[in-house]
């Protein structure tokens, strides 16, 4: 018959197993996201590629390298409220008309993963 120490024993190892289980399902969901953040980067420059190549992109403003992301954060830390990436978008376009925002979800993140942003159990997003 088992004592209550070895049952203890066990217990604790088995939580100390789950709890490995479950740090490396998450370093396995962050890198995953990260290689989707690098997909939709990628796709961005190439559909940017292709909308010069056919003239489509003459009549859009385009943000410097990095622009997008500090227009994020500026957004994000000079609200009082945690932002959906709707809203910070809303917010860019309403400071900077006509500026080309389709990478702001990727941006934002981006920062969650860098742990420069957070996000709340609602999925919105204010600063780390």
């Amino acid at each position: 018959m088992e004592t209550i120490a070895e049952k203890m024993r066990r217990l604790t190892e088995e939580r100390e197993r789950i709890a490995a289980e479950e740090a490396a399902m998450r370093d396995e969901a962050l890198a995953e996201l990260e290689r989707v953040n690098d997909e939709i980067e990628a796709l961005e420059v190439r559909k940017e590629q292709l909308e010069a190549f056919l003239g489509l992109n003459e009549t859009s403003q385009r943000a410097g390298h990095g622009q997008i992301l500090q227009l994020c954060l500026r957004a994000v830390s000079e609200s009082p409220r945690p932002l959906s990436s709707g809203e910070v978008k809303d917010i860019l376009e309403k400071d900077n008309p006509g500026m080309k925002l389709t990478s702001v979800p990727g941006t934002l993140s981006r920062l969650v993963t860098q742990s420069r942003m957070r996000r709340d159990e609602f999925g919105r997003y204010l600063m780390a």
